[in-house]
């Protein structure tokens, strides 16, 4: 097993201006690690209640992923039901972390032989558990949410200086660093311990800084939105799991999952749930990896 990924699979009711989906498969654990199989081995730690559909168990099975790490407690399964706005902006309308709560990652001797894991936005307590029990990982990474970056931030911070690579949405990234120019925060929190920060803005594209290097990327452009649940850990599981095929982490072949990684979190949102991400191939992602490439530079005169 080549990568690892660890967060929460929760059952997710959505609604947005455009329609909506009750109790479809959901949880940060689930798309960062329905897009890493693309690219390596994955397996999945997570969590959930005896209430979990069989359908979504055999929905995972069938992704190709590793299901060794997925825990079935006595209880409610996490879930969660939000609204979007025309913005794009979630409500959380409700939250139920059920089983969640007694969350006690353990990695099996075989997964903690992984060469790449990507700690998920759990509790920083816990991202700490999991990494201590690696034997020695090549590559890892982590993503947060606000509630621990606020209540948490020491324990963050210890964490960070450990990591090759950090996940953050802009707003994260402004609540950490104290900074409110995205360029100036992604440059922040490279000096803050990770060889690699990388800000996640949504529709707008993404920005990676290294302790000398800089990248921007727009966003893959669409249409029409559907559901932007999950694209932000499809986009850190694509890039996790290109880089894990790496013999080391270097400049070019960051830059270069980032761009896929653009386009895995657009296809995400084209479908509610992870509809779109489980029939996904690499050659969907080739071919919109080239038109994206075919957007982002000009013509010549």
């Amino acid at each position: 097993m080549k990568l690892l990924i660890v967060g929460s699979v929760a059952i997710d009711s959505i609604e947005t201006p455009w329609g909506g989906a009750p109790r479809v498969l959901g949880g940060s654990a689930t798309y960062a690690a329905l897009a890493a199989r693309l690219w390596v081995p994955t397996a999945m730690v997570a969590v959930v209640g005896s209430d979990f559909p069989e359908a979504y168990r055999r929905q995972l099975a069938r992704s190709g992923l590793n299901g060794s790490g997925l825990v079935r407690l006595p209880g409610r399964t996490f879930r969660w039901k939000g609204r979007y706005d025309v913005n794009l902006q979630p409500k959380t309308l409700l939250l139920d972390l059920g089983v969640f709560t007694s969350f006690d990652p353990q990695l099996s001797p075989s997964l903690r032989r992984v060469q790449a894991a990507f700690l998920g936005n759990i509790h920083p307590s816990l991202q700490w558990r999991v990494l201590k029990q690696l034997d020695s990982p090549r590559l890892t990474a982590c993503d947060s949410r606000d509630d621990w970056i606020l209540n948490n931030r020491r324990e963050f911070l210890a964490l960070l200086k450990q990591m090759d690579l950090s996940f953050l949405n802009d707003h994260e990234a402004r609540l950490l660093t104290g900074v409110h120019g995205l360029v100036k925060a992604t440059r922040a929190l490279a000096r803050m311990g990770p060889k690699v920060a990388i800000v996640k803005k949504g529709e707008h594209g993404v920005l990676a800084a290294s302790h000398d290097a800089f990248f921007s990327l727009p966003g893959y452009p669409l249409a029409h939105v559907v559901d932007p649940t999950g694209a932000g850990d499809a986009f850190a599981g694509t890039c996790m799991g290109i880089l894990a095929r790496q013999p080391r982490l270097n400049w070019g072949s960051l830059c270069r999952a980032v761009e896929r990684a653009c386009v895995v979190a657009a296809v995400t949102i084209e479908a509610f749930g992870p509809a779109k991400l489980c029939r996904l191939t690499r050659a969907d992602v080739s071919r919109r990896t080239r038109a994206f490439q075919a957007m982002s530079r000009p013509l010549a005169l």
